[in-house]
């Protein structure tokens, strides 16, 4: 894999500890286009690692390379769960919150979708750079804790229904400010979708640390970059008691079939499925 050209052209990486963070699902996607039977094929992916000025052999000679086919799964996983519902609601808006350098949109778009992103300042000018908003695809330039994005998507949420999305995101805020994003989702939209994925304390305290040793940024030693886990849907209703889980299951238990997976990754999905470490949650509100 191109390791990142440091030469003028290319767009450099200026952003905080947590936002930095999404260069690593986008270097395991980038990474998994160029396999022979990719789980899941971005070429997008693969065309911003180009561009952008990063010297990512940091991450490919780190722990987290060895995690690579999770990031891919865990896509995957998002992937079909919103295609599956956008086969329902054909009209659907999702709402992608932590957008970073995602291109779930690109991946599933069946031509009616209306995608809008939702990301800090930094991060929506460096993915603007990469990857321009188009006619049914754009992009929100606020914490997803500033709620004044809900007076911006009022006109176009009306009468469609709501899918919100937060792929590798919630973990990197406190427990009280998930609660309070779930009540105020509850509250202004009522019956939406809410579909993220959350770990166990056990692998949250172990991705710390090898997330720390993989990126440059120096603030990594300061604290915890993952602060909030849950372990099951259900503890969810304690904040909203109307919530209702529409589907939870381990993300490494469906797995597309391949024979390239190694010894030690095959016992990586057995016992994160059996332990229900890392879970995808789709709940409706």
């Amino acid at each position: 894999m191109n390791r990142g050209n440091m030469n003028n052209q290319n767009i450099k990486i200026d952003l905080g500890k947590v936002q930095e963070t999404l260069l690593l699902p986008l270097w395991a996607r980038a990474r998994e286009a160029e396999k022979d039977n990719p789980i899941v094929c971005d070429t997008y992916a693969k065309n911003m690692i180009d561009r952008i000025d990063y010297d990512f052999s940091q991450i490919e000679e780190s722990h987290m390379a060895e995690h690579q086919g999770v990031w891919a799964i865990r896509a995957y996983n998002f992937d079909n769960i919103v295609k599956a519902f956008l086969s329902n609601n054909s009209r659907a808006v999702v709402v992608n919150f932590g957008a970073g350098l995602e291109t779930t949109f690109q991946r599933v778009d069946q031509g009616t979708v209306l995608w809008i992103n939702i990301d800090l300042p930094d991060v929506v000018t460096l993915r603007q750079k990469l990857i321009p908003d188009s006619e049914r695809e754009m992009t929100i330039a606020k914490s997803i804790f500033d709620f004044t994005w809900t007076d911006d998507i009022s006109r176009l949420t009306k009468d469609r229904s709501i899918l919100f999305m937060a792929a590798g995101v919630l973990c990197y805020f406190k427990a009280r400010e998930i609660e309070i994003l779930f009540r105020k989702l509850a509250e202004t939209y009522p019956s939406s979708h809410v579909l993220f994925d959350s770990m166990s304390w056990l692998p949250a305290w172990g991705s710390n640390r090898e997330i720390k040793k993989s990126m440059k940024n120096s603030e990594m030693d300061s604290s915890p970059l993952i602060k909030w886990h849950l372990k099951r849907a259900s503890g969810l209703q304690k904040w909203v008691d109307t919530i209702k889980i529409v589907e939870e299951y381990p993300v490494l238990s469906r797995v597309p079939a391949r024979n390239d997976f190694n010894m030690k990754e095959i016992w990586q999905i057995k016992i994160v499925s059996l332990f229900r470490f890392y879970n995808m949650i789709h709940v409706q509100l």
